[in-house]
């Protein structure tokens, strides 16, 4: 009897000790908590557009291209040297984030490149930058990408450079990307997007679509549902890119030395349309410049307004759209009753997501001059955090339109349209 309850007492404070354990990657960096899943498919060669949207796109599924850049898409991934940079584009004015570590909260510096390239192998600082119409002309469109329509669906092109030691949040973005490494490596955790309530279960930060987790000290206390959580693990090597699929949740080391890359954003696709793809296919050989796919800023803010708008919605009819569309008061009644009937593509009096996406913007800007002056030198640095000076202005009187457009009125209209388009980037609900 007394041996069976001594045993009774050890199997009991056993158990206390192992309860009080900390979990296993606690505190340690993300990914510890368990071995990654099975390795992301990797490929050699681009498929064809349709295959992409297919199987990837579609799927929701990432692909690695190893060494994919050594066979000539991208210009930029032979020239790009410091040397070559500061002296073609050094007076180019480029975007910085004092912080390896991101910190949303931080602003961002504006300084030339020049001055970059003087500062970057010493200082805390690291380009996060849009990459100009001239340094565009660098960089190629995947050959995946140039027809079905995915040619209209490009948000940006972006550059990311650094000497190394960069570490971004677990986040996820409302785009589809292609991250294409020139220079150094990265390594990459990522997180598929079906995952979203143990991700976002705490600490999840919906204005700017990140999570407040420490990346290098992860407190499985405080997020006890990343503990179990599945994770994909990727390396990247220089010439390598990888397509991160819409809203799937990741995280960015890129390691110590010289680290420079770019990724192309494109809006999430959800119909391929075959009418303008050769049944032969696409040679991953046929170089286009992304320049020729890429719109003028005010087209893209104005699909990204839209589609803002469509976030909660799954379709639009035509007195929803008088209503939020009135207020900006550039747009009179018959130009209004136009655009509507510009994007309800299949005349029934309605306006899905796939209509805004396939719509041709540049057609819309020609057809309604008013939209020129609402969308002019839109103040794209303004806060996310003032979107809800959108509604205060809808609940405003709506002033009258004059023949004279009042400067001041042009401005805040413009403040308030870019804000939410730009919303749409982070806060776009899982398809």
């Amino acid at each position: 009897m007394l041996d069976s309850i001594l045993t009774v007492l050890i199997l009991s404070c056993r158990y206390v000790v192992d309860s009080t354990d900390p979990p296993v990657g606690h505190l340690k960096p993300i990914g510890r908590h368990r071995p990654p899943m099975a390795s992301i498919e990797e490929r050699g060669s681009f498929p064809t557009p349709q295959e992409m949207f297919e199987k990837y796109v579609k799927a929701s599924k990432p692909v690695i291209f190893r060494g994919i850049l050594e066979k000539g898409m991208l210009p930029a991934y032979k020239l790009w040297t410091d040397d070559y940079l500061r002296e073609k584009y050094g007076s180019e004015s480029v975007d910085v984030e004092s912080g390896k570590k991101e910190n949303r909260k931080w602003n961002m510096l504006s300084i030339s490149m020049a001055d970059f390239l003087n500062r970057y192998k010493t200082e805390d600082i690291y380009m996060v930058n849009d990459v100009s119409p001239k340094m565009a002309e660098d960089i190629n469109m995947p050959s995946m990408f140039l027809c079905g329509g995915f040619q209209n669906v490009v948000q940006n092109v972006i550059m990311w450079f650094s000497s190394g030691g960069t570490k971004s949040v677990l986040h996820n973005d409302g785009l589809d990307n292609v991250n294409c490494l020139i220079d150094g490596e990265k390594y990459l955790v990522m997180i598929d997007k079906k995952h979203k309530t143990e991700v976002e279960d705490s600490g999840w930060m919906k204005d700017g679509q990140y999570s407040k987790v420490d990346v290098e000290k992860v407190d499985l206390l405080e997020f006890p549902k990343l503990r179990d959580l599945p994770w994909y693990e990727i390396k990247l090597h220089k010439g390598d890119c990888v397509f991160i699929p819409f809203k799937w949740y990741h995280h960015v080391d890129s390691q110590n030395g010289r680290n420079l890359a770019i990724n192309i954003w494109l809006h999430h696709l959800t119909k391929f349309n075959d009418s303008n793809c050769n049944n032969t296919g696409f040679d991953e050989s046929k170089f286009v410049s992304v320049s020729q796919f890429r719109k003028e800023r005010k087209v893209t803010d104005f699909r990204d307004f839209l589609l803002g708008e469509l976030e909660d919605l799954k379709h639009i009819d035509w007195p929803t759209f008088e209503n939020f569309v009135k207020p900006f008061s550039l747009l009179n009644a018959k130009e209004i009753e136009e655009l509507f009937d510009a994007l309800d593509a299949d005349d029934d009096e309605k306006i899905i997501e796939h209509e805004v996406m396939i719509a041709n913007m540049e057609d819309l800007f020609r057809q309604i001059p008013s939209l020129q002056h609402l969308l002019e030198e839109s103040p794209y640095e303004e806060s996310l955090g003032e979107i809800e000076d959108k509604e205060r202005y809808m609940d405003s009187d709506t002033p009258q339109v004059t023949d004279e457009i009042d400067e001041e009125e042009l401005k805040e209209q413009q403040r308030i349209f870019a804000n939410a388009a730009r919303r749409t980037l982070t806060e776009r609900e899982d398809l």
